[in-house]
């Protein structure tokens, strides 16, 4: 009988042993998904906010077009270009990482 419950509890030991291992890899997996998470959070931030950015320069572009005629006027009487007195308009931004 001896030897049925030593089987027991070194099962019991390797059991214990595996949900040690296991809760410390999920406290790991929860640091990298925590982070992932603050990657994406920050990523969506500087979506919106590029969108922002582009959405006022593009409503400032088409509310003065006056001020923009007389500032294109200036600019072709200083420097003779091939693309003087072409509309100059962003049309998107393009992130690449090192």
């Amino acid at each position: 009988m001896g030897s049925l419950f030593e089987e027991l509890e070194a099962r019991e030991a390797a059991a214990r042993e595996r949900v040690e291992e296991l809760e410390a890899e999920l406290a790991d997996l929860t640091g990298q998904l925590e982070e992932a998470r603050e990657g994406l959070e920050r990523l969506r931030i500087a979506r919106e906010t590029v969108a922002e950015v582009m959405g006022e320069m593009s409503a400032d572009a088409t509310a003065t077009p006056e001020e923009e005629s007389e500032a294109d006027a200036v600019v072709d009487e200083e420097a003779s270009s091939p693309y003087a007195g072409a509309e100059r308009q962003v049309v998107g931004v393009l992130a690449v990482p090192k």
